[in-house]
């Protein structure tokens, strides 16, 4: 005696009812995405656009039960999400501005960092002072720790 009584078994309903749930839920995620990506975009108007366009045809399809057909608005719905992603520019909660942060001495440098500070070609500082501030760098880089063996001053 056969179980399920057809190829490969998916004829039951507890199959079908298993399949259909699995659908639902990728559909679902793959809305989550979309609506994280629209939130992203910047105009207000088209947001709201592409939303209600995605939820009626979202809808439209629910009863959708040939499952290639809903493999293929599926994998429609998460293309279009990849696209969003590719031509939506990151944002959100965490926006940083550009430019370069450059802190010396334990003061932010303002002007963006382009000035030379202590260097030995100048003049500004000796070839000991130089060779020290590397070494105390150098501890630091390491946590304190001995750093691995330097070679030898000149």
């Amino acid at each position: 005696h056969l179980r399920g009584g057809g190829a490969g078994g998916m004829s039951s309903p507890n199959a079908v009812a298993f399949a259909a749930t699995r659908h639902r839920g990728a559909v679902l995620k793959a809305y989550r995405d979309l609506v994280d990506v629209v939130r992203r975009s910047s105009p207000v108007e088209a947001r709201d656009a592409v939303l209600e366009e995605a939820r009626t045809e979202i809808r439209a399809n629910a009863a959708e039960t040939d499952e290639s057909k809903r493999l293929d608005l599926l994998r429609k719905l998460v293309a279009r999400v990849g696209y969003l992603r590719i031509v939506t520019p990151k944002g959100g909660r965490h926006k940083r501005e550009g430019g370069t942060f450059v802190v010396r001495e334990g003061e932010l440098v303002e002007d963006g960092g382009e000035s030379k500070g202590k260097r030995v070609a100048d003049g500004k500082i000796s070839m000991q002072e130089a060779h020290d501030y590397h070494n105390r760098l150098m501890k630091r880089q390491y946590f304190g720790r001995k750093p691995p063996p330097q070679p030898p001053m000149l």
